[in-house]
């Protein structure tokens, strides 16, 4: 009797496991200083495109941008766009942007890092 209250609660409280329950798969990228400027290195194949950029920092910054009628190529090795955010020295951020092409599911390519000290 036990384990049929038991269950039910179980699945209302983590929920259950279906079809629309597919975490998006996620690809790390490396940061540089190039220039002076932050450079989120490129690692997109020539049929993938870039749809949407999040950057967000522990100050609570943040750029999102969905472009999805306009999206942006740019090859493998390049640096990807930061439309003009400002990185703060010392600020830790998170990137992360939405990638699609004609051959393979979406994904996020995501970077982690601080922005050094002058």
């Amino acid at each position: 009797m036990k384990n049929r209250i038991w269950l039910p609660i179980i699945f209302l409280l983590t929920g259950c496991p279906g079809p629309g329950d597919r975490m998006i798969d996620r690809e790390s990228t490396t940061v540089s200083i190039k220039d002076k400027q932050v450079c989120v290195v490129s690692p997109l194949k020539p049929q993938q495109r870039i749809t949407a950029i999040q950057i967000n920092s522990d100050t609570n910054d943040s750029l999102h941008k969905i472009f999805d009628d306009k999206p942006i190529y740019v090859p493998k090795g390049e640096c990807l766009p930061v439309f003009g955010f400002r990185f703060s020295f010392g600020e830790h951020y998170n990137v992360a942007y939405g990638v699609q092409s004609n051959q393979s599911a979406p994904h996020l390519v995501i970077a982690e890092f601080s922005y050094p000290e002058e």
